[in-house]
């Protein structure tokens, strides 16, 4: 399929109308139709139904967003990827969740460039759901992420067992702050907290939220090793008798993209996983 019609097709839902595309995408209101009937050809089903205010999706429409966000995000990585780098004729792609790239995945890249010098290495750090997709379409080799999906095309190894527990400032316990580690998290951690279900104070990042935690006070689950830094110099202090969260972290990698390469790989990562590294890096203070 003709990458420009998934491009056209996504503008048509970002401005709302035919007219609206044909003067963003620089080309005529023709040209953005005879675009649609050929997507909606080749799919055979409609995507848009059009009136006076503009465009709206159908439901095959709306079903087929997500495949060509997906076809326009593969491409526009092709054509980052390809050709490689003069001097390379290899390529290895690696993704992590942001809170896994430091020191994790970084340690990973550094053994990586040691041990295959011979290799182009691209690295990406998103949320899990993305680096997911992106595995699942060939964009990536191998993702490091918290909660795998496990379905039949994929391989899931875990790395490292992680622990969150509940730590305060040792000056200041107040307020109780809530991290989103990812809905697991949550579900048990309402079960076993009902009385934190709802905070004045949470973060999507727990990297950010220990920084705040350390400079401004508080409670909340951390990983282990990122606070154990904080635990050592008695900035933090464990909360007694609160429960405790697995948070294992996991390598996941398609089954059919299994090779040398990626096999050194992976025994360079168990490699770097046992060594001894400071997890709190992430520093937020400017």
């Amino acid at each position: 399929m003709d990458i420009d019609l998934a491009r056209t097709f996504l503008e048509i839902i970002r401005s709302g109308s035919f007219i609206a595309t044909a003067e963003r995408m620089h080309i005529t209101q023709t040209a953005v139709t005879a675009r649609v009937r050929s997507l909606e050809l080749q799919l055979g089903c409609r995507l848009f139904t059009r009136n006076r205010a503009g465009a709206r999706l159908t439901s095959d429409g709306e079903r087929f967003v997500a495949y060509a966000t997906q076809l326009v995000q593969t491409w526009e990585t092709a054509k980052r990827d390809l050709p490689l780098p003069r001097g390379y004729d290899k390529l290895l792609s690696l993704g992590a969740e942001v809170s896994l790239s430091n020191p994790l995945m970084l340690a990973w890249v550094q053994r990586l460039r040691q041990a295959l010098p011979e290799h182009a290495l691209r690295s990406d750090v998103a949320g899990d759901n993305e680096l997911l997709k992106k595995l699942e379409l060939g964009a990536l080799d191998a993702v490091l992420v918290h909660q795998p999906a496990y379905w039949p095309a994929l391989q899931v190894e875990q790395v490292l067992e992680e622990k969150l527990i509940q730590v305060e400032h040792a000056g200041n316990p107040e307020p109780y702050i809530y991290v989103d580690w990812g809905p697991a998290f949550r579900e048990r951690h309402d079960l076993a907290l009902p009385g934190n279900m709802r905070s004045a104070l949470s973060f999507s990042l727990g990297p950010l939220a220990l920084q705040y935690l350390v400079q401004c006070g508080g409670r909340g689950y951390f990983r282990t090793r990122v606070v154990q830094r904080y635990l050592d110099d008695g900035t933090l202090k464990r909360v007694e008798q609160a429960p405790e969260f697995s948070y294992p972290i996991y390598l996941v990698y398609a089954r059919a993209a299994q090779s040398p390469t990626l096999a050194r790989a992976i025994e360079l990562l168990h490699e770097v996983a046992g060594d001894d590294y400071d997890w709190s890096r992430w520093n937020y203070e400017f």
